[in-house]
């Protein structure tokens, strides 16, 4: 079976082929999908590991950062840095004197 016979069968059932890409990319579309759910999960446990590991951080910190203060920053999606955390506790602070 040589290249221009298989051209010749495509052209000539061009219903076939379709239906091939099509199962084709509907299997890709089942591996992508189950691809996705494993690194969704992956990202759940890894987002769950870093702010276990920055609230110990901030609890071993001196100065006294407040963990809650760094768990708030991850979930909103800031970077935890210093700057940031002090600026967010300063923030909370000002916010429960206010009270």
């Amino acid at each position: 079976m040589n290249l221009q016979h298989v051209l010749d069968t495509v052209r000539a059932q061009p219903v076939l082929a379709v239906g091939a890409v099509a199962v084709l990319l509907a299997l890709l579309c089942v591996l992508l999908v189950a691809r996705i759910e494993r690194l969704k999960d992956r990202l759940h446990i890894a987002k769950a590991a870093a702010e276990d590991a920055a609230q110990a951080a901030a609890l071993a910190a001196p100065g006294g950062i407040d963990p809650d203060v760094v768990a708030e920053l991850l979930r909103t999606g800031q970077r935890p840095t210093l700057d940031a955390v002090y600026e967010a506790m300063q923030l909370r602070a000002g916010s429960s004197r206010g009270r």
